[in-house]
């Protein structure tokens, strides 16, 4: 008899996932102290500031719900653990932002506000997105072509997102 686990599967892939997309995310934090000398008020226009948003925006919203989608064992697992790892990586990415202090004048609202959080929220769409090529166009849902159709689908969406919102900000 095997004993009786204490976290459920979908917890535990969610997660996995939303630590290692927090780690991947932080690459964004990264090119932004790299991108230019202080002070970084805004993140620049074009080229520049897609490749800085990329990263976050990919690790949020491509692998936290892709992974727990290509290994999750039901339906409901795979929604629920996409879901606990984008919060978990999201969460975690925009800690490390208001803790390292990068913050970026977002142009359509007029506040300055923490770079972990314009990714944050650029990543929310295509996290959606994601989520919903996965279930609606595999035939269960979850698996490994669930997770594939969830990374392709994702990764197309992201590309669009960080390109259009980085002219944007």
């Amino acid at each position: 008899m095997q004993p009786r686990r204490l976290i459920p599967p979908w917890l535990r892939h969610g997660f996995e996932a939303g630590v290692v997309g927090a780690l991947l995310s932080a690459g964004t934090l990264v090119a932004f102290q790299y991108s230019r000398p202080a002070p970084r008020v805004f993140v620049p226009n074009g080229l520049d500031g897609s490749l800085i948003l990329m990263p976050g925006v990919l690790a949020l919203g491509v692998f936290a719900v892709s992974y727990p989608t290509f290994m999750a064992a039901t339906r409901g697992d795979a929604i629920l653990g996409a879901l606990a790892a984008f919060l978990v990586a999201a969460d975690a990415l925009m800690l490390i932002s208001l803790i390292s202090r990068d913050s970026v004048l977002v142009h359509p609202i007029g506040h300055s506000i923490p770079l972990g959080v314009v990714s944050a929220a650029m990543a929310l769409p295509v996290a959606i997105v994601a989520l919903l090529a996965g279930q609606l166009t595999a035939p269960l849902g979850f698996g490994r072509s669930a997770g594939l159709r969830s990374a392709i689908a994702g990764a197309a969406i992201g590309l669009l997102v960080v390109v259009l919102g980085a002219a944007a900000i």
